[in-house]
């Protein structure tokens, strides 16, 4: 009861601490080009791996005294698409790589929920390594504590912006995106298809890791394109949230564009668009991904834009990063995944075979 109660007080207080300097997280944080100046042997081994992800896959070729016991940590309703695609591929790929292994699967609510209680169960089993689909307040005060004590190999996952005070203890990996990028890509695609007068509105994010790097970088470029960005909204990460404010936005003088800071918010601002009927149809928005249905709003030219981040890799890297771990050989500490840009240029078939190119492994999934 003493060691339990210690590790609550110790998340608690670290809880309070991030809460009340959230706004400074992003000082802590580096680029993958900041990462590899102070690291430069980083740079080759990063890029031998994005080869090994890009492979075909290579059995283990170490011999297992028991099966790797790996923790994974979801967020949300389990059934979900992107919840469904993580373990289809992983597994897949596990499976390819024949590693012998056991699953746990954690799920905790979307929200920074104030219950504890499956980090506990967790910490006390002690896995070999742990996957963490989100990096909040708890998450990072949870993680810490493994990178200290060195008894379970943490590796965030859809998470590339390494942490300076982690240099001297880092996870195994970090895997991800490059997001400064990718809004970078396409606020430059939008500054040359917009018309300067373009009435411009947002729908950003609140103070977050997302929330600075994409949803400020956007109004950063937007200003440094000398396009006015009209109204700006702060809005939950949610999809009712984005159709509520999205519809009031459309009530008077509607704008040509409605920046969408996260997919949640993109399919609230469609949905809301397409509402309207006919009122209101040329407004367009933005996309972070190409489900079926986001193919749908490029085909009727409500999505003007959108990235298209290569998701299944990032499972696949996992998977990649765990075989290299076992087999004892050199790996990185960072691994980015490609993203590219999709315009409503393209026509279907097109798009089709993009979605299929980033889901190669759980494609099924998206074109249910």
């Amino acid at each position: 009861m003493r060691r339990l109660s210690s590790f609550v007080v110790w998340i608690i207080i670290g809880c309070v601490f991030s809460l009340a300097h959230g706004a400074n997280l992003t000082l802590d944080l580096m680029d993958s080009h900041e990462f590899y100046q102070l690291i430069p042997r980083q740079g080759p081994l990063a890029e031998q791996f994005t080869t090994v992800v890009n492979s075909p896959p290579s059995p283990i070729r170490t011999s297992q005294k028991r099966a790797a016991r790996i923790a994974l940590i979801l967020f949300g309703d389990t059934n979900s698409i992107e919840n469904q695609s993580l373990l289809i591929a992983f597994r897949k790929r596990m499976r390819e790589l024949a590693i012998d292994y056991r699953l746990d699967t954690y799920v905790l609510p979307s929200d920074q929920s104030s219950d504890l209680s499956s980090y506990f169960k967790l910490a006390d089993t002690q896995p070999d390594y742990i996957v963490m689909t989100r990096l909040g307040f708890v998450q990072r005060r949870f993680a810490e504590r493994f990178l200290k004590s060195g008894k379970s190999k943490i590796i965030l996952y859809d998470f590339a912006t390494p942490f300076v005070h982690w240099m001297n203890h880092p996870p195994l990996m970090y895997i991800g995106f490059d997001q400064q990028k990718a809004t970078k890509m396409l606020a430059s695609y939008l500054e040359r298809q917009l018309p300067t007068d373009a009435k411009i509105s947002a729908l950003v994010l609140p103070t977050s890791y997302l929330g600075h790097l994409r949803c400020d970088l956007f109004l950063d470029e937007m200003i440094k394109y000398k396009h006015h960005v009209k109204q700006v909204k702060v809005v939950a990460d949610d999809t009712v949230r984005a159709f509520e404010a999205t519809r009031a936005l459309l009530k008077d003088n509607p704008p040509d564009f409605i920046f969408s800071c996260s997919q949640n918010i993109s399919n609230g601002v469609v949905a809301a668009i397409q509402d309207q009927g006919n009122l209101n149809s040329n407004t367009q928005t933005n996309s972070w991904e190409l489900s079926s249905h986001g193919i749908k709003g490029f085909e009727n030219r409500i999505v003007k834009a959108g990235i298209l981040f290569m998701r299944d890799d990032l499972a696949i890297a996992v998977a990649e990063a765990i075989k290299l771990d076992l087999e004892g050989k050199n790996m990185p500490n960072l691994y980015v995944a490609n993203s590219t840009l999709i315009s409503a240029e393209l026509d279907s078939e097109s798009l089709r075979l993009m979605q299929h190119q980033a889901y190669h492994y759980s494609v099924e999934l998206w074109q249910k």
